[in-house]
């Protein structure tokens, strides 16, 4: 069940994990996931913390199980963004604004 207090709110694990999603044209394993974080900062998740944050993006909705890749002897679960980046956005956006400040964000982007 998604929170319902704070729908678009990410941590700064989850946003880590979203943003490799994201930028992934393929289904990732979780540790694929890791192995492509650690190129790009100095995290360094156990497992069973990386487990817990996409079960976080699961119950958000914001991630689903895409299929299996082998691991090892065994298989690992793929994963895929729910929807792109700047829905995402969007939509965080769009529940934090007015409809006021909706409309002069969309005239402040206009303006070039």
């Amino acid at each position: 069940m998604a929170k319902k207090n704070r729908p678009y709110h990410l941590t700064s694990a989850e946003e880590s994990v979203m943003n490799t999603l994201w930028n992934s044209k393929e289904p990732m394993a979780l540790f694929q996931i890791v192995e492509e974080t650690q190129k790009d900062s100095d995290v360094s998740w156990k497992p069973r913390s990386l487990f817990s944050i996409a079960n976080g993006l699961l119950e958000k909705g914001l991630i689903k199980e895409n299929g299996l890749v082998r691991s090892g002897k065994t298989h690992a679960r793929t994963f895929v963004a729910t929807t792109s980046r700047a829905v995402f956005y969007a939509n965080m956006v769009k529940y934090l604004l007015s409809d006021e400040e909706i409309v002069e964000l969309r005239n402040a982007l206009e303006v070039r």
